[in-house]
């Protein structure tokens, strides 16, 4: 399943690319995910593990991946390699007049949810978009929380 949104946030890319790709921030501005913890040591970057979960159609979804590109003002990519949900996820930013165009893209393996392949794959385009536009309102109104 391949999903691509992007929103178009009134805000420096330093200042966006910062609080989107901080694991921190992740569960205040990302509907589904209710922890997320690095498991590598002094290190976030190209090479840097985490552990997470997340909640999708009322279940807990356990994952690990792995940040496989990390490009600062510019993208950061993961691979999940376990869960429910495995695949390539991706943030790229770009500074367009008026402050920074994100894009989010996914391609994901929704083994665990065949039955529920259409339903699935429109809910969490629904979602990444919602969650997109929460990121925007949030930096764009000094709203952190």
């Amino acid at each position: 399943m391949k999903f691509e949104n992007s929103v178009i946030i009134s805000q420096p890319v330093e200042q966006v690319f910062e609080f989107a790709t901080n694991p921190e921030h992740n569960a205040k501005w990302q509907t589904g995910t209710l922890e997320l913890e690095m498991t590598s040591e002094n290190h976030f970057g190209a090479g840097a593990t985490y552990r997470c979960v997340n909640r999708f159609r009322g279940k807990h979804i356990k994952s690990e991946g792995i940040i496989t590109d990390y490009a600062p003002g510019k993208s950061c990519h993961i691979r999940i390699r376990t869960g429910d949900f495995t695949g390539e996820c991706s943030m790229f930013f770009k500074a367009v007049e008026g402050g920074t165009k994100l894009t989010a893209f996914g391609d994901l393996d929704m083994r665990y949810f065949k039955l529920l392949k259409m339903t699935a794959k429109r809910k969490i385009n629904q979602q990444i978009k919602k969650d997109l536009l929460k990121l925007k309102y949030m930096l764009e109104n000094g709203r952190k929380f």
